[in-house]
């Protein structure tokens, strides 16, 4: 193998994200995480 691929400098993210954005992001987990809890528990008791 004499030929090797050259990598490109990573200069960072040119993105951020506002904190509405943010804010919507965590309100997503956190619902997710609500959904799975409740049915996990419904999955519990049905067992």
């Amino acid at each position: 193998m004499d030929a090797q691929l050259i990598l490109l400098e990573d200069e960072g993210p040119d993105w951020r994200l506002d904190e509405r954005t943010r804010e919507r992001g965590r309100r997503g987990v956190a619902a997710a995480r609500a959904a799975l809890e409740k049915a996990t528990r419904q999955v519990a008791s049905a067992a």
